[in-house]
């Protein structure tokens, strides 16, 4: 895993959000969700590439 927790809190208080503040909290969940997501899109994607490699043995 990489460490985004500096580009998360360069991103949240670009907002001109204080570090501390319910805003900033909440700035960085939604980051943390966006990046789940991402992570979720990304496994489904190579997952769904592996299952129709496998379907498909003849196909280049």
């Amino acid at each position: 895993m990489v460490d985004t927790s500096a580009d998360d809190d360069a991103f949240c208080r670009s907002n001109n959000v204080a570090a501390g503040s319910n805003d900033y909290v909440i700035c960085r969940k939604n980051r943390d969700v966006q990046r789940g997501n991402a992570n979720a899109r990304t496994d489904r994607a190579q997952r769904n590439l592996a299952e129709q490699m496998l379907n498909n043995p003849t196909r280049p």
